[in-house]
């Protein structure tokens, strides 16, 4: 069986197949060129992005870190990642949309976190958010009881995590923790 070669992985952690990790290098690559296009016409942040087009989608949201807290004059100590699934954030100097993210374990309309029927998909897309690096003590959007805090991985894999994103679960933290509940960057 082919294995990619550690020195590919060494530059990029993608796809363990070799044709798949040609094909995910790519269309990666070509999305990139799309961003670079935008962000040299000033469209890359009114746009929703998805993450899943980069090498290192982590690496883009502390650089978005670092722009704001240099717009703010403040540390990155003093910024919290906020979410919103219903609209812009207060105080954001640099929000951004994100979308192409999937959910497993349950559902989610954009209000609030479900079970999955019997004859749910195992994993579905959910509707984009906004986020934003924000001052610590902004105001929280969600009431911290009527949220969970999932995590964004880079795969179904479940094996490096992006971020964490505030989900509305309307209570019951522990329902939600024990179905699995965890989002993914959809798949290139």
């Amino acid at each position: 069986m082919f294995q990619t070669p550690m020195t590919w992985i060494n530059k990029w952690d993608g796809p363990e197949d070799p044709m798949q990790y040609l094909r995910s290098l790519v269309a990666r690559s070509m999305a990139i060129q799309d961003w670079v296009s935008k962000a040299e016409s000033r469209q890359l942040l009114s746009e929703t992005l998805y993450l899943s087009e980069l090498f290192h989608p982590d690496t883009f949201l502390n650089a978005l870190r670092q722009l704001t807290a240099r717009s703010m004059s403040c540390s990155m100590d003093n910024l919290k990642f906020a979410c919103n699934w219903r609209g812009s954030i207060q105080g954001a100097k640099h929000p951004i949309k994100i979308g192409g993210l999937q959910l497993e374990g349950c559902s989610f309309d954009g209000q609030r976190l479900s079970e999955n029927q019997q004859d749910s998909p195992s994993v579905a897309a959910v509707p984009p958010c906004t986020v934003a690096w924000v001052n610590k003590d902004a105001k929280e959007i969600y009431n911290s009881d009527e949220t969970i805090s999932l995590p964004i991985y880079y795969s179904s894999d479940r094996d490096r995590i992006v971020t964490r994103l505030d989900v509305p679960c309307g209570g019951n933290q522990s329902q939600w923790q024990l179905c699995g509940a965890a989002l993914f960057l959809a798949s290139q």
